[in-house]
């Protein structure tokens, strides 16, 4: 493995550079300036500046620690955080929040997998007056020089004092990104899914086919630190008076390489919400994420 990973990073770095500049280490402790003419299964030949072609015995060939170390970072497909926050007042009133979430994404060159979960609770005067849960995973195939892709989705909610026993949507759909670099992320997809919701209230179940087109930006600030904003939106086939809509804005600070203080704006409405429940549910939350 070692001497297919060594071939793999000459040919790159090698064949497609008008460079000198790679150093090709031997066991004996020598060490070879050049550029890959040729290769077979048991050895290499190599142009270099000051000998012209050689021939080395790929036997010969040593992976140095650097590079293992560049491999296992190139080679790690997943990357997850998990965040909590909690905020407690004192005095007159007496309040404290809880909220806490979980992201995984593993992703490859033709797919990619997400896993997201949040929960959040609160109380004010020790009297529970927010306790919610969200999930979401999702998986998506790549098509069209990874542009478009298809995805497939599962979500489900539950909400106590929005009197949403709970809430699940399967769906799937199409989206395109329109930049997906490190500094500025730009994503715009459409689904369709069957909305099946059961109350806490003695409203009777709803099933609905929903649109759900989502879009989403991120965008480097200050060198280190992201701001993003995800908005979906669900409306009705069946009744175009009832639709709900879900929008995130989140500013993430990193700390160090692991740590980030994270502040977060949530604003959920529902057209038509169940019996006394409000039409527009708003959170301000403030976190530390830890990476890994």
């Amino acid at each position: 493995m070692k001497i297919k990973f060594v071939i793999t990073l000459l040919l790159f770095f090698g064949f497609w550079s008008n460079s000198y500049s790679e150093e090709f280490s031997l066991k004996n402790g020598d060490r070879i300036s050049g550029q890959i003419l040729n290769e077979s299964d048991k050895t290499l030949l190599i142009k270099t500046e000051a000998m012209g072609e050689v021939s080395i015995d790929k036997g010969f060939l040593v992976v140095e620690k650097s590079e293992e170390k560049t491999s296992a970072a190139e080679d790690k497909l997943w990357s997850a955080e998990f965040s909590l926050g909690y905020n407690k007042s004192e005095g007159n009133t007496q309040n404290s929040q809880m909220v806490n979430s979980f992201y995984a994404n593993r992703k490859t060159d033709h797919d990619e997998v997400t896993i997201k979960g949040r929960s959040s609770y609160s109380s004010t005067n020790k009297k529970m007056d927010a306790q919610s849960w969200r999930g979401m995973l999702r998986y998506a195939v790549s098509f069209d020089k990874k542009k478009w892709y298809k995805f497939y989705k599962l979500e489900g909610d539950h909400d106590r004092f929005a009197a949403v026993d709970y809430r699940l949507i399967p769906s799937g759909g199409i989206g395109y990104w329109f930049s997906d670099s490190e500094d500025w992320k730009v994503m715009v997809e459409a689904g369709l899914g069957l909305e099946h919701t059961r109350y806490n209230d003695g409203t009777d179940d709803n099933n609905e086919a929903v649109l759900i087109p989502r879009a989403f930006l991120e965008k480097k600030i200050f060198e280190t630190a992201t701001i993003s904003q995800d908005i979906t939106f669900y409306p009705s086939l069946e009744d175009t008076g009832r639709f709900r809509l879900r929008s995130e804005t989140a500013l993430t600070s990193p700390i160090n390489d692991k740590i980030s203080l994270r502040l977060s704006f949530i604003d959920e409405y529902d057209s038509l919400p169940a019996e006394n429940a409000k039409k527009n549910d708003t959170k301000m939350l403030s976190s530390l994420v830890y990476s890994f």
